[in-house]
């Protein structure tokens, strides 16, 4: 269930086109993955403002003790939900960490207007519903490069692609590094991560968010200089789905 608090400021009503686009936001959200699916995040819509946080109660203590897989997970959510405004034509200013004194607060989005709605924002609005996490072995066929450097691109600046270290299994990974270790760059490569799972849905690939990254360490290495990676994405073609034998009838 997703979590939304409504605060009504004013003579706004809430049942406004605005307020419904940005509860339509939050639905679509929903979708984006998440660490171990803890969905840890809260929503606060306020007339024509939506507002994001970090739910700390639903960290995993052992597994993610200093939050980074929570808030690349927050990250997600965020960018799913601004991809669902720019596919309803909904403009937004985006304001990160916007209140000092609560840090759980992670971003606000203002919005500002109707705005005309790209094809490319419906086109990864129609990915969101049909995206799954595929950890599938894939097709003996390698990932264009053509479809590597959209990939690659939507990641942003510091991204690389890595072949997977088993060639039968025709792997190529998306490596998403931040420029620092703190909670903005974590939530901006949790965004890349969304980008990147969109973009490949969208080209007809299947992908999964890589959940340990020490699987990329030794070969093949990553460029010369490149940071450490904060998060990555498995991309590839989707392999034939077999059908398994029945169980013989026995008497």
């Amino acid at each position: 269930m997703v979590a939304i608090h409504y605060t009504a400021r004013g003579a706004a009503p809430l049942t406004g086109a605005v307020s419904q686009s940005l509860t339509r936001a939050t639905f679509a959200a929903l979708n984006a993955p998440s660490v171990q699916e803890t969905q840890p995040w809260r929503w606060r819509i306020d007339r024509d403002r939506l507002a994001l946080y970090a739910d700390w109660n639903r960290r995993l203590a052992d597994a993610d003790p200093d939050g980074r897989q929570l808030l690349i997970s927050c990250g997600a959510a965020l960018h799913h939900a601004r991809v669902a405004l720019a596919a309803e034509g909904v403009g937004v200013d985006v304001w990160r960490f916007p209140d000092p004194a609560d840090p759980a607060l992670l971003t606000e989005l203002r919005c500002t207007g109707p705005v005309e709605r790209a094809p490319r924002a419906a086109t990864l609005h129609r990915a969101i519903a049909v995206r799954r996490s595929d950890r599938r072995p894939f097709a003996d066929v390698p990932v264009p490069q053509e479809q590597l450097a959209v990939l690659e691109a939507a990641a942003g600046a510091g991204s690389y692609t890595l072949n997977g270290p088993d060639p039968q299994r025709r792997a190529a990974y998306v490596v998403i590094t931040a420029p620092g270790a703190g909670p903005g760059d974590w939530v901006a490569a949790g965004e890349a991560m969304s980008a990147v799972l969109l973009a490949a849905t969208a080209a007809g690939l299947v992908s999964s968010p890589v959940d340990d990254l020490t699987a990329l360490a030794g070969p093949p290495e990553p460029p010369a200089g490149a940071p450490g990676p904060v998060a990555a994405v498995r991309v590839g073609v989707a392999g034939r789905v077999g059908v398994a034998p029945a169980r013989a009838v026995s008497t």
